[in-house]
C-alpha cells in the first residue's frame, strides 16, 4: 500500500513539474528548489482585488496567486497588513512579493517590477456630480489612503487641493459621507463592493483621471531578479481565457452597476437629463433568441445584456416593456417607449427613430425541412412559401426585391418554424446565430436545418439601437456609451450568449454552496422514459441531464424515490426536499417553487383503444372521461384551457392506461414519450396513440423557493451544454427500442374469454350463418349506396375535390368539365396548389369558418382562371382526417353581371346626357345673344371695341365651360379601371356640376357639408354611384309641390372609414318596397324612364368593388319629417 501511494505521489509531483520543465532556466528551477515557500503582501481591505474574507485571502489577486502556485510549485506564505505597511515591510526585505501594485519611480528604488499584468481606471467620487476635473476641486478635500501612489501625483501637479489622509478606501467614502472630505478617487469595482456590502447611498461617479498609474504590477525585492524572473514567466503564459475568467469573475460583475455616467465626458445639459429622467424604457421581443427576448417575464439576451450595460454607464434605469414587434413599433411612434433596442436602419424608420452607431453585424441563411434538398440558395425560393415576422425590415426587402418569393407573414419565429415543420410554408430566412439557437434549443432539431449564408439584394447587416425622435440628447449619451464600451466588455458579452467559451463562471457565493450542500432529489419511479428505477437505480432522461449537471459543476447529490408525483410536490412543499426532475411551472406551483430554464419540449398526446379515429386535439375530449396522473403536469395545463374535460385521477401513468384498457375512461393524457412508452413497456396491445392534444410541455426543473442559487448554478450549465450532448441524450431515451412484455392479466382475460366462446360455439354457429347472410345483404346494399353516393356527387353542378395532406385524392366529373381536363388522373395525388397557387387548405377554412362560401379564382395549371364560388368542411375520408371542397363554376354568372353593368351604365349615360342637354341650353342662348349682338351693332357702325371685346370674352369664358362639361362626360365613360388615391371632395363636385343646371331647372338647392377626404379605390366608379343616388333624389324631388327642395350632403372620418350621407326630402320610401331598392329591375318609374339597374349596380360597386357598405332609410331632418337617407362607408386605405 505504502509503494502504491508513493508511486501516486511521484507522478503527482512529475506531473506538475512538466511545466516548470517548459519555462524555466536551471538556474530558476534550482531557486524553486531552494525556496520552496515565498512571502506575499496581501491587503485586509481593497476588495475586489485584494482583500481578507473571513480570515480567507480573496480576490482577483488570489486568483492570479494560485496559478503562479500552481505553475511553479512555489508555496505561498501570506503575510497580511495595511498598505502602508505592507510597502514598509517591503523596503525591510520581510515580504518577498508584492502581487499588485502601482509603478512610480520612488518605488523603483526597492522593488523590482514584473511585465503589466492588469489595467484600471480610476475615478473621483463624490456625493453628488459637482466636478468635471481635479481643477474643480482646488481649495477642494479629497481623501486619500495612505501610501497610495496617486497621492503623490496629486500633491505634486495640484497643490491647492488639501489631502485628507485615512488608511483605506472604506475610511475615504465614510468621509466624505460625513463631510470630512468632498470626494475620493478610487476604482468603480472596489466603490460598488464596499458601498453594497455597507449599504452606503448617495456616491455617484464624477470623471476618470488619465494618468499612467492606472497599470498594474506585481514586484519582489530589488535583490531577487530570479523571483522576478519566475513570476513574469508565469504571468506570460496565463491564457487570455484564463485572463477573460478572472476579471468577469471579480472586476465586470462588480463594477457593471456602479454609476460612472461622468467618465463619458459629459455636457451639463446631458447630465441634468440623465438626472431628470432616471428610468428609460425599452422595447423587448417575445422570442428572437438568443438577441432579444423574454423567458418568465424576464427580459433576455445578448442585446439586453448590452443595453443594461450601456444603460448603467450612464446611471440609467432600464426598464423593459415586452410585446411583439409590431406592436413594439407602435409603442415607440406613439412614444409609449423610448428605446428599440435592435434594428436596422431604413428611411421609413428615420422617420421617427434616431440611431445610434452600430451595435451588431449579423448574417442570414435559409432555413428549411431536412428533407428539402432541392433549396440551396436564394434562386430556389422562386415560387416557393416562405414564412417572415411582420413588420421586419427584412421582410419587407423581401417581398420588395423578390417578387416571385410568396411571402406569408407570421407573428413570431415559432410559428414560422412550426409552419415549416408542418409543410404550411416551405422555408424562411433568418439571422444565422438565431436560427441555429432555435433549431437547437426547441424541438426542431430533427426536422429542420439551415442552408449556408446567403446574401439578400439590399440587406444591410448592421443594426442599432434606435432612440425616440425627440430624444435627441438619448441617442447621444447611448452612442458615448458605446464609444466607452471596453473590448474585453464586448468579449465576456459575446462569450456568454455565443457560447464561443466553454468555461462555466461561477461566483463565490455558487461555489460555496455546492461545497457545503447535498441535493435531496424527489425522483419519480415510475414516468418513463423520464425518470424510473430499475434494479434499485435511477434512470431515464432526467436522470441522465442532472448526471450531466451535476458532474460539470460537481453537486453532491441524495436520490430519494417516490411512487406519487403529488408526494413529490409536498416535499418541495415542505422544503424536505430540494429539486424535482422534469416537471413544468403552474400557478399554483410558483406559489411555492421556482424552475430552471427549459430543458426539453414534447407535445401532450392522446392514447384511446385502438378502435377510436384520429383526434385532432383537447377539444375533443371536453364532456369525456379522461385519465391522468393526480396532479400531473399534464392535467394542470389542460384544465385550464378545457374545463369541460373529466378527468380520473390515478396514482401514475401505468395505472390510468389500465384503466383505458379495461375500457372505463375515454382516454389518457400525458406526454407523447411517456405514453409510447410505457404502452410498449406494459404490453397494452388494445391502445394507441390517438392525437395531440396541441399544448407543448415545457419540461424544467422544479426547485424548492428558497434555493435561487441552485437555480442560478442549474441555468448556468445549461447554457454550457453543447447540442451534442443534448441530441445524445434525446436518441437515446426517445427513439427507443424497447423489450416486448407479457400483460399477463391480459393473457387470462383471453383465456377465459376463448373458454366461453368454446362452450357455446355450437349454439352460436346456427347464429352466425344467420349473421353472415344478413351481411351479405347489407354488403350489398352499402356497395349500392356508395354506388348512389358517387353517382351523386357526379352529377352534382359543383365540382367536388376531396383533400389529404394536401394531395387530391378524389375529384368528380363536374370538376373536370370546369377545368375542361380529359382525365382525372391529370390531378390526382397533385398538390392542392394546382387548383388554388395562392391558397393552402388552412386558408380555405378559415374563409368558411362561419360555414358560408366565398368567391375567389380558381387557377389551372397557371393557364387558366376560373371566377368559383367555394366551400370545405373536414370528413374522415380512407380513415384520414380529410377536407372536402365544393367547387360552384361562377363563369356565366359574371358574364350576366358585366352585361347588367354595361346596362347600368348606359342608363347612366342617358341621364347624363339629359343633364348636359340643360346645362348647355344657357350657354349655348348667351354665346348667339353675344353675336347677334356684335352683327347688329356692327351693321349700325355702333360697335365700339371695347364692346367688341366684351363679347368676345363672354364666348370664351362660355364656351370654356362646355368643354369643361366635355371633359368630365369623358372622364365619367373611361373604362380604365385602376385604384389611386383620389378626394371625395373631387367626385362630388364633379358630378354636381353636371347636375348643376337639372337641380336649377328643379328648383333644387344643394347644401354641403363636406370635408377633403383622401380615399385609395376607384373615383369613376363613385362618380356612376353618386349620379345614380342623386338622379334618384333629384327624381322624388322634382314631383314635390313644394318650393322648399333640398339635398343635403355631409361626409366625415371615423374609424379609419369615411363616411358619405346623402339626405333628401323628396317625401322618404314607402316601408313596403326600402328593402327591394337594391333588387335588379326593380323600378317605381315608368318603363320608359327607369331600367330597375340604377340602385342595384350603385350597391354592388360599393360592397364588391369598393369594398364599402350602404344603406337606405327613412329619417327625420332638421325641419323636414319625411326625408331619405343613403349613408356609404368606404375604407380609407
Amino acid at each position: 500500500m505504502k509503494n502504491i501511494i508513493s508511486l501516486f505521489l511521484i507522478i503527482v509531483f512529475s506531473t506538475s513539474s512538466l511545466y516548470c520543465n517548459d519555462i524555466f532556466t536551471k538556474k530558476e528551477k534550482e531557486f524553486i528548489k531552494n525556496n520552496p515557500s515565498i512571502k506575499v503582501g496581501i491587503e485586509r481591505d481593497w476588495p475586489p482585488f485584494d482583500f481578507v474574507n473571513d480570515n480567507i485571502h480573496k480576490g482577483l489577486v488570489n486568483d492570479y496567486l494560485k496559478i503562479i502556485s500552481n505553475k511553479t510549485n512555489l508555496n505561498i506564505e501570506y503575510v497580511t497588513d495595511t498598505w502602508s505597511n505592507l510597502l514598509q515591510k517591503a523596503k525591510n526585505k520581510e515580504i518577498d512579493l508584492l502581487p499588485v501594485i502601482a509603478k512610480t519611480k520612488e518605488r523603483e528604488n526597492f522593488l523590482l517590477f514584473t511585465d503589466k499584468y492588469l489595467e484600471i481606471r480610476d475615478y473621483l467620487f463624490s456625493k453628488s456630480i459637482n466636478f468635471n476635473s481635479l481643477d474643480d476641486l482646488k481649495n477642494k478635500t479629497l481623501a486619500i489612503p495612505k501610501d497610495y501612489a496617486y497621492g503623490t501625483y496629486i500633491i505634486k501637479n495640484y497643490p491647492k487641493i488639501k489631502i485628507y489622509e485615512v488608511k483605506n478606501v472604506l475610511e475615504a467614502l465614510n468621509a466624505v459621507l460625513e463631510n470630512k472630505a468632498d470626494a475620493l478617487i478610487s476604482n468603480p469595482a472596489v466603490v460598488n463592493y464596499l458601498t453594497k456590502k455597507h449599504n452606503i447611498k448617495d456616491i455617484v461617479g464624477n470623471f476618470n483621471l488619465d494618468y499612467n498609474k492606472n497599470s498594474l504590477f506585481m514586484a519582489t525585492t530589488k535583490e531577487n531578479k530570479t523571483l522576478n524572473n519566475i513570476i513574469n514567466k508565469v504571468l506570460r503564459n496565463i491564457t487570455k481565457e484564463e485572463k477573460q475568467n478572472i476579471y468577469y469573475k471579480w472586476v465586470f460583475s462588480t463594477s457593471k452597476e456602479i454609476n460612472i455616467n461622468s467618465t463619458l465626458s459629459l455636457t451639463k445639459e446631458e447630465k441634468e437629463f440623465i438626472l431628470n429622467k432616471k428610468r428609460v424604457t425599452i422595447g423587448n421581443e417575445l422570442d428572437w433568441i438568443p438577441y432579444d427576448y423574454n423567458e418568465d417575464g424576464i427580459a433576455k439576451g445578448y442585446i439586453i445584456d448590452y443595453i443594461k450595460l450601456l444603460s448603467n454607464k450612464l446611471g440609467l434605469e432600464p426598464v423593459f416593456v415586452t410585446d411583439k414587434w409590431s406592436n413594439l413599433e407602435n409603442k415607440v411612434k406613439n412614444k409609449e417607449i423610448d428605446i428599440l433596442p435592435v434594428l436596422a436602419k431604413n428611411q421609413k424608420r428615420e422617420e421617427y427613430l434616431n440611431f445610434t452607431t452600430r451595435i451588431l453585424t449579423q448574417e442570414l441563411t435559409i432555413v428549411t425541412k431536412v428533407s428539402k434538398n432541392e433549396i440551396i440558395n436564394l434562386d430556389d425560393l422562386a415560387n416557393r412559401k416562405i414564412g417572415m415576422i411582420k413588420k421586419w425590415n427584412l421582410t419587407e426587402l423581401i417581398k420588395k426585391n423578390y417578387p416571385s418569393i410568396k411571402v406569408i407573414e407570421f407573428d413570431s419565429i415559432d410559428d414560422i418554424l412550426d409552419a415549416i415543420k408542418h409543410n404550411f410554408i416551405d422555408a424562411t430566412i433568418q439571422n444565422e446565430l438565431l436560427a441555429k439557437y432555435y433549431i437547437n434549443q426547441k424541438i426542431y432539431e430533427s426536422d429542420l436545418k439551415t442552408v449556408g449564408v446567403i446574401e439578400v439584394n439590399g440587406f444591410k447587416k448592421d443594426l442599432f439601437i434606435g432612440v425616440r425622435k425627440d430624444l435627441k440628447i438619448l441617442q447621444t449619451l447611448y452612442n458615448k456609451a458605446l464609444k466607452n464600451t471596453t473590448e474585453t466588455e464586448k468579449l465576456i458579452l459575446k462569450n456568454k450568449w455565443h457560447n464561443s467559451s466553454k468555461g462555466l463562471i461561477l461566483s463565490d457565493e455558487e461555489k460555496e454552496f455546492i461545497q457545503n450542500n447535498v441535493i435531496n432529489i424527489s425522483f419519480t419511479s415510475n414516468w418513463r422514459p423520464f425518470s424510473y428505477v430499475k434494479d434499485n437505480q435511477p434512470q431515464g432522461l432526467a436522470y441522465d441531464y442532472w448526471n450531466l449537471i451535476s458532474n460539470k459543476v460537481n453537486l453532491k447529490t441524495n436520490y430519494i424515490f417516490e411512487d406519487k408525483f403529488t408526494k413529490s410536490l409536498d416535499l418541495i412543499k415542505e422544503k424536505k426536499r430540494d429539486l424535482l426532475l422534469l416537471t413544468s411551472n403552474t400557478k399554483e406551483r410558483e406559489e411555492y417553487s421556482i424552475f430552471t430554464n427549459t430543458i426539453f419540449k414534447t407535445p401532450i398526446g392522446i392514447a384511446t383503444l385502438k378502435d377510436e379515429n384520429y383526434i385532432p386535439d383537447a377539444s375533443y375530449l371536453e364532456g369525456k372521461k379522461v385519465a391522468v396522473g393526480k396532479n400531473y403536469t399534464a392535467q394542470k395545463l389542460l384544465e385550464e384551457k378545457y374545463p369541460k374535460i373529466s378527468f380520473v385521477e390515478t396514482k401514475n401513468l401505468k395505472e390510468a392506461l389500465e384503466l383505458l384498457s379495461e375500457n372505463r375512461v375515454y382516454a389518457v393524457i400525458d406526454s407523447m414519450p411517456a405514453l409510447s412508452d410505457q404502452i410498449k413497456e406494459f404490453a397494452f396491445t388494445n391502445i394507441k396513440i390517438s392525437g395531440s392534444t396541441k399544448v407543448v410541455f415545457n419540461m424544467k426543473m422544479m426547485i424548492r423557493d428558497d434555493y435561487t442559487i441552485l437555480r442560478s448554478i442549474i441555468n448556468k450549465v445549461l447554457l454550457n451544454i453543447t447540442e451534442e450532448d443534448k441530441k445524445i441524450i434525446k436518441n437515446k431515451w426517445i427513439n427507443l427500442e424497447y423489450e416486448e412484455n407479457f400483460n399477463y392479466s391480459l393473457i387470462w382475460k383471453i383465456v377465459l374469454g376463448f373458454t366461453i366462446v368454446l362452450i357455446f360455439v355450437i349454439y352460436k354457429n346456427r347464429q352466425l350463418l344467420q349473421y353472415q347472410e344478413e351481411l351479405n345483404e347489407t354488403k350489398t346494399n352499402l356497395e349500392n349506396s356508395i354506388k348512389n353516393f358517387k353517382l351523386l356527387l357526379d352529377v352534382n353542378i359543383a365540382g367536388i375535390v376531396i383533400i389529404n395532406d394536401n394531395k387530391i385524392k378524389y375529384i368528380n366529373d363536374e370538376l373536370t368539365n370546369i377545368l375542361k381536363i380529359d382525365s382525372k388522373n391529370d390531378l390526382l395525388e397533385k398538390d392542392l396548389q394546382i387548383l388554388f397557387e395562392n391558397y393552402t387548405i388552412e386558408d380555405l377554412l378559415i374563409k368558411t369558418k362561419n360555414n358560408e362560401s366565398f368567391e375567389l379564382e380558381l387557377t389551372y395549371n397557371s393557364k387558366i382562371t376560373i371566377p368559383v364560388l367555394v366551400k370545405v368542411k373536414d370528413i374522415v375520408y380512407d380513415k384520414k382526417k380529410s377536407y372536402i371542397i365544393s367547387i360552384i363554376d361562377l363563369t356565366d354568372i359574371k358574364n350576366k353581371e358585366e352585361l347588367l353593368l354595361q346596362q347600368s351604365k348606359m342608363a347612366s349615360l342617358g341621364e347624363m346626357i339629359g343633364n348636359i342637354a340643360h346645362q348647355w341650353r344657357q350657354p349655348l342662348s348667351t354665346i348667339s345673344t353675344a353675336a347677334s349682338g356684335v352683327k347688329i351693332q356692327k351693321e349700325f357702325n355702333s360697335l365700339t371695341d371695347e364692346m367688341l371685346i366684351t363679347s368676345l370674352d363672354t364666348i370664351t369664358q362660355t364656351t370654356q365651360f362646355l368643354s369643361q362639361t366635355i371633359n368630365d362626360f369623358q372622364n365619367y365613360i373611361k373604362d380604365d379601371k385602376k385604384k389611386v388615391l383620389f378626394y371625395v371632395n373631387d367626385s362630388f363636385e364633379k358630378v354636381l356640376s353636371i347636375l348643376n343646371a337639372s337641380f336649377i331647372n328643379h328648383h333644387i338647392e344643394v347644401k354641403k357639408d363636406i370635408e377633403n377626404i383622401e380615399v385609395y379605390g376607384y373615383p369613376n366608379e363613385l362618380n356612376q354611384v353618386l349620379l345614380n343616388i342623386f338622379a334618384n333624389s333629384k327624381d322624388a324631388l322634382k314631383e314635390k309641390e313644394s318650393i322648399e327642395k333640398y339635398i343635403f350632403i355631409k361626409t366625415y372620418k371615423k374609424d379609419n372609414n369615411v363616411y358619405l350621407e346623402i339626405i333628401d326630402n323628396g317625401g322618404g320610401i314607402k316601408k313596403e318596397i326600402i328593402e327591394k331598392v337594391f333588387e335588379p329591375y326593380f323600378t317605381t318609374k315608368h318603363k320608359s324612364q327607369g331600367t330597375g339597374l340604377g340602385l342595384y349596380m350603385t350597391h354592388k360597386i360599393i360592397t364588391e368593388s369598393m369594398m364599402g357598405k350602404i344603406k337606405i332609410e327613412n329619417c327625420k331632418y332638421k325641419t323636414f319629417d319625411n326625408c331619405t337617407k343613403v349613408t356609404i362607408s368606404l375604407p380609407i386605405d
